[in-house]
């Protein structure tokens, strides 16, 4: 059968409709790597569930479940869209190639800002609460038994202050007081702090001068070489601030909740706005949000 006038806005949604994945998947982002995608089945979800589980213990005559310290800590999905209008004209004269362009360009948009989503709340944990009702990042949490645990700091990137948190990380305990053995992974910095990040954490050399004797220097191995990863991104606004991260536990830093994914469609000329102002819409929807998962998995510093 021939392909008449018609059938071209039909044919073109389904076109674009591959294109806009295509480039939705290509799209290179960090979030995954920092967060856990929890899907959500509501408007809001509650994770009362958020602490620690109970320890391993030797089996003798019967199972004894441990009860869960219970927190009230609520994420809202919200709505998000992005759309482009594309004159009927341009479809008319068979500008494909500039309306891809457009596509693409709105699907890299979409998987961009879950990236801008979760590493801006690294910047808020400062200020914001999770779980425990305490700040994310806090000089004072305690749970159960735990005593009190700091995930903050406030000194510069260096290798010392990168040693030290390092080591606070590992000493976190969970609410009976036991070590839940937290290995950090990922150094996550802004734009700014990017060059003495590489060099702290690929020198082959110790990046700071070592006294030795009456004031000599001497250099030594850097331990911190290949121990961690590392992430630049953009969307931290504070230059000086920095973040350690223990990416491998089954509830990262991060939470992000899906409630509806990605999808792209159109309002062709059948649409009030292809009739009234002779153009095409193209876009983008989705519902989801980001919010706090295990502050134990973090450490972040705050400095001046």
């Amino acid at each position: 059968m021939a392909v008449v006038k018609s059938d071209t806005p039909r044919l073109l949604e389904a076109g674009l409709k591959t294109v806009f994945f295509e480039a939705y998947d290509a799209a290179i982002v960090d979030w995954e790597r920092i967060s856990t995608v929890v899907p959500s089945e509501q408007d809001s979800e509650t994770y009362a569930w958020l602490g620690s589980v109970p320890g391993m213990r030797e089996f003798k005559d019967e199972r004894m479940p441990a009860g869960l310290l219970e927190h009230e800590y609520t994420i809202k999905n919200k709505t998000w869209e992005a759309s482009i209008a594309v004159d009927r004209a341009a479809i008319e004269d068979d500008l494909y190639g500039q309306i891809k362009l457009r596509v693409q360009g709105l699907a890299r948009e979409a998987k961009r800002h879950i990236d801008e989503l979760v590493f801006s709340m690294l910047g808020k944990g400062f200020t914001t609460v999770c779980h425990d009702g305490q700040y994310f990042f806090d000089t004072d949490h305690s749970e159960g038994e735990s005593g009190t645990q700091s995930n903050k700091g406030t000194a510069a990137l260096s290798a010392s202050a990168l040693q030290s948190a390092i080591t606070a990380m590992s000493k976190f305990k969970d609410d009976k007081g036991k070590l839940l053995g937290i290995i950090p992974d990922v150094l996550v910095v802004p734009p700014d702090l990017q060059w003495t990040a590489l060099e702290l954490l690929n020198s082959t050399y110790y990046p700071e001068l070592i006294a030795a004797g009456a004031g000599e220097q001497k250099l030594s191995a850097n331990p911190l070489k290949g121990r961690l990863d590392l992430i630049v991104s953009p969307y931290l606004t504070d230059t000086d601030n920095w973040f350690l991260l223990a990416t491998k536990w089954v509830v990262k830093p991060v939470i992000f909740q899906s409630r509806v994914p990605v999808e792209f469609a159109a309002l062709e000329s059948t649409s009030e706005n292809g009739f009234m102002r002779d153009q095409f819409i193209y876009g983008v929807r989705a519902r989801y949000n980001v919010g706090f998962g295990l502050w134990q998995t973090a450490y972040g510093s705050i400095v001046g």
